[in-house]
């Protein structure tokens, strides 16, 4: 698919009517979110940290962040209502050098169509000793991914960019990082239903996959902690 029209469906996905309907956040979004801050306080808890794709800035707002908060966004009402909880925007805030003391991509990195450039920026932006945090990462070594060629709850038109583990890992040692940890957050997920998935995941087998069933499976979902030596 054309490069334009994917990030015009990426732009579409993401409109106005996407953001009223995430203005709040649910008992499984809160305790996704729970788990993600244990995930980032377990290294970091403070100092400045951009969001890439903030959406309504629900996340940073969530996390007792010690520290300002920035991020980046490209629908203009969910950016209204970052600012008003506080998330600061500026224009190529990933050009600055030695910044940023935290940057994430919480469920973005798939959806942009130059994701390598964003991991350079992300690079030079962090201080030496800052961490780049990958969550809600699609996880293209998945048993769902390697069987089906897609991932649940995510179209190719939205996609340009889903990474394996070891593919991700691979690329950020490239790019200069170095690898803290790897998870793969579904036993205690929220969205995770242990027996339904493995009965799901079986109709769908036996229906050569053309059963339109999507759910969360095992390492579909990958969680990712870099630092900038």
């Amino acid at each position: 698919m054309d490069i334009n029209l994917r990030s015009n469906n990426y732009k579409h996905l993401y409109d106005d009517l996407y953001f009223q309907d995430r203005n709040f956040v649910d008992k499984k979004r809160l305790k996704s979110f729970c788990q993600e801050k244990g995930f980032i306080h377990k290294y970091v808890k403070g100092g400045l940290i951009c969001d890439v794709g903030c959406g309504t800035g629900e996340f940073l707002s969530y996390i007792e962040w010690h520290g300002d908060k920035y991020g980046m966004e490209i629908n203009e009402s969910a950016k209204k209502m970052a600012i008003n909880s506080g998330i600061s925007f500026e224009k190529d805030i990933l050009n600055q050098t030695d910044f940023f003391d935290v940057v994430i991509f919480r469920g973005t990195i798939q959806h942009l169509p130059n994701p390598f450039s964003y991991i350079q920026n992300a690079y030079n932006s962090l201080k030496t000793g800052g961490y780049i945090i990958f969550l809600s990462t699609p996880n293209s070594e998945s048993i769902y991914y390697k069987l089906w060629g897609t991932m649940p709850s995510l179209g190719a038109a939205f996609n340009f960019w889903i990474p394996g583990s070891a593919e991700l890992i691979n690329v950020m040692n490239n790019f200069g990082f170095n690898h803290v940890e790897t998870r793969y957050p579904y036993i205690d997920s929220p969205y995770s239903s242990i027996t339904k998935d493995h009965i799901l995941f079986i109709i769908k087998l036996i229906s050569g996959g053309n059963k339109k069933i999507e759910f969360p499976f095992w390492k579909n979902v990958s969680e990712h902690i870099f630092m900038k030596p």
